[in-house]
């Protein structure tokens, strides 16, 4: 697994920021054109692919350019939203920092984005905060709460669940992460939340999951729980029991016996802090030290000499999105 800074909890998860999306505004023509001009020759002078194409529709942006890399890895760039009156200042980046971080292309592009923005016309609009759990799918839950709830299973392992919507703070998602990313030994399974940077620790509604750790209860530590609890907490560490359908009084009390079978999957308000401090380095690239080894995006060994129209393109003042 490649992981950009992740963060080792005490209780053995990992977490990392695996999905981000940026806000940018370029207040004058001349700063844009300048972009413009940057992503015309990035790919031919280093190995990355661009693929450029239009949306006119209102709420997307106008020109649109995925760039990827050898190893899969890929990021997207949208200029010039459509609205009423279409903004061409607004800029959106969204990138797996996890997948991207490294490579020399990104580097170049986003510390142009950040020198030129700035903080003050730069807003984190989201990120995914991935917690990552040695242990296999089948042994990992998530409870359902007051949000929509969606499950998609194939098998036992192989089993999706989601809750909230798709939207900014919102959505949360457990999934099999050795199935998803063709991963061996150890089971990986990843817990994923899209949250606001902008929202506090404390007014965060944190989903309920855990892991099992055993599933054999000792009948000593079970004195106060009925025939009927003791076999209702059997039947949630084996999975064929939903806990968030017992009555609140039996559920809370089972949860509280729960604590010695399974691992709850928690973030603590220092852990976030740190997560929070990564986002922070990555919007101050290149004040700030990114912390990774950079892969050279090099071109081929030979590459085929320019034509003429493309070196003349670059010295061109025009617009080439007005053309």
């Amino acid at each position: 697994m490649e992981y950009y800074r992740p963060i080792s909890t005490d209780d053995g998860l990992t977490l990392s920021i695996d999905g981000l999306v940026i806000d940018y505004h370029i207040g004058n023509a001349a700063e844009r054109d300048e972009l413009v001009r940057l992503l015309s020759t990035l790919d031919l002078r280093y190995a990355v692919n661009i693929r450029h194409w239009q949306s006119l529709r209102i709420g997307t942006f106008r020109e649109n350019f995925s760039l990827s890399f050898l190893d899969s890895s890929s990021f997207w760039l949208g200029l010039g939203l459509n609205e009423v009156k279409q903004n061409f200042g607004r800029i959106r980046l969204d990138v797996n920092p996890n997948h991207c971080v490294r490579h020399q292309v990104f580097q170049i592009l986003f510390g142009w984005l950040n020198t030129v923005c700035g903080s003050f016309r730069t807003t984190i609009r989201r990120f995914d905060l991935a917690i990552d759990i040695e242990a296999c799918r089948a042994d990992v839950e998530l409870l359902k709460d007051h949000r929509a709830y969606t499950e998609i299973r194939k098998s036992q392992t192989d089993r999706t669940q989601y809750l909230g919507a798709r939207s900014a703070g919102g959505r949360i998602k457990l999934y099999n992460k050795t199935i998803e990313s063709k991963l061996k030994d150890p089971p990986l399974t990843r817990l994923e939340l899209t949250l606001d940077p902008s929202v506090p620790y404390s007014k965060i509604t944190w989903p309920k999951a855990y892991a099992i750790k055993t599933r054999q209860a000792q009948l000593d530590e079970l004195a106060h729980l009925t025939d009927t609890e003791r076999a209702l907490l059997d039947g949630i560490l084996a999975g064929n029991i939903d806990l968030t359908r017992l009555g609140r009084k039996t559920r809370l009390k089972l949860e509280q016996y729960m604590g010695n079978y399974v691992q709850w999957i928690t973030v603590s308000p220092s852990n976030y802090r740190q997560i929070l401090n990564r986002l922070h380095a990555l919007t101050d690239y290149p004040n700030s030290d990114l912390g990774v080894d950079t892969v050279l995006d090099k071109p081929p060994k030979f590459p085929p000499p320019l034509p003429a129209w493309v070196k003349e393109a670059e010295q061109s003042p025009v617009d080439p999105l007005a053309v």
